[in-house]
């Protein structure tokens, strides 16, 4: 197990970290609950915010979301710094209503930045044709291209990228989103920290990548529909991009045993410790 990592206060300044985080369909099988992913992404956020850093979040409001965790955080250890961007898709915020949207832009207070994106993933006045009544966007190829295009937003604003849990069925975009976001930053050439320990996309991408054979789970997870082509076909783009680009060339600051550590651990503290540790000797080579 890794031992808590004490970071300079201003060691991660300036470096703005990407967190991609949902529900994982194999928690229960590990013995794990929703709440052991709350922990380990509120552990995160916290050791970001304490040395210097910033978070840009691809949110939701409506449940169910892991938005208020993080939230909760920035407000305890960076309530006078702007310190979390929360980022929404055009599917998620045309369901909120003006009277909403005001209101979640006034309780934010200085710490948190709410940006909502149009379908082409740029930044929008929220409230701009927006009626009383929210105005849910049902097109299924407009939802795609818009969690695409909010993805492809994250990763030009953000230094890396750290992965945990996240859906491998019922998922609205063109591929899962978590494998997704790996895609994105290992095309950008940003270092990425893979937590599989919860199972779901997380776990299949550190399989796809070699950071972990997961011979510690069952046989078969992460569990998904083998002939879902959108599963298949985005692991299959994940590998290929892991050519293409050097991976694991570009290095994350993590050996190949830490990440080997990170990419099977559920522990809340050892992840949050190798995520930390890794961004602060990236930022400093």
């Amino acid at each position: 197990m890794t031992e808590p990592v004490l970071l300079a206060p201003t060691v991660l300044a300036g470096i703005d970290v990407g967190l991609s985080a949902s529900a994982s369909a194999d928690l229960g099988r590990l013995g794990l609950a929703e709440r052991h992913v709350e922990l380990a992404l509120g552990e995160l956020t916290r050791a970001i915010l304490v040395a210097g850093g910033r978070i840009t979040y691809g949110g939701r409001i409506q449940e169910p979301t892991y938005t208020p965790v993080v939230i909760d955080e920035v407000r305890r250890y960076a309530s006078r710094r702007p310190a979390l961007t929360v980022c929404l898709a055009l599917p998620e915020h045309r369901v909120l209503s003006a009277d909403h949207l005001e209101q979640l832009r006034r309780s934010s207070g200085v710490a948190i930045d709410l940006q909502c994106l149009d379908q082409h993933g740029e930044p929008i006045d929220p409230l701009a044709d927006r009626g009383v009544a929210p105005e849910p966007v049902t097109d299924p190829a407009t939802c795609q291209a818009a969690y695409s295009a909010l993805r492809r937003h994250l990763t030009s604003r953000t230094d890396g990228r750290v992965l945990v849990g996240g859906q491998l069925a019922g998922f609205q975009g063109a591929m899962p989103g978590v494998v997704e976001e790996a895609i994105s930053a290992i095309e950008a050439g940003q270092p990425l920290y893979v937590a599989g320990g919860f199972g779901g996309a997380a776990a299949a991408v550190a399989r796809t990548l070699g950071l972990d054979d997961l011979t510690w789970a069952p046989a078969d997870l992460p569990r998904f529909d083998p002939v879902d082509t959108r599963v298949t076909g985005a692991l299959d783009r994940l590998a290929v991009a892991a050519r293409n680009h050097g991976w694991p060339a570009v290095g994350n600051g993590l050996d190949e045993h830490e990440n080997h550590q990170l990419a099977a651990s559920h522990r809340p503290g050892e992840i949050a410790s190798l995520v930390a540790l890794g961004l602060a000797r990236h930022s400093a080579s």
